[in-house]
């Protein structure tokens, strides 16, 4: 009986961490950000807002799509997301 107690404890510690590992950006106050952007704003780091890059995600009809930089420095620094230099 102990056995069948510890196993349904460990399920819903288990399962209810998933679940709130899975829920996001839900409870959290940080603007959600996808990592196509962040590679974005990486590539346009040292780069001014006038250039472009290509990107490392997206392809449109077999080609490379190009990447305005003053568009991904934008909306990585609209999101308030604390950057640290690497």
């Amino acid at each position: 009986m102990k056995k069948m107690v510890i196993a349904a404890l460990a399920a819903l510690f288990i399962f209810g961490s998933t679940t709130t590992m899975a829920s996001g950006n839900l409870e959290s106050e940080l603007t959600p950000v996808s990592a196509e952007d962040i590679l974005n704003w990486m590539n346009c780091k040292d780069k001014k807002p006038t250039e472009t890059v290509k990107s490392m995600t997206k392809t449109k009809d077999g080609k490379i799509v190009r990447v305005n930089c003053g568009k991904a420095q934008k909306i990585v620094a609209d999101a308030d997301i604390p950057v640290s230099e690497y």
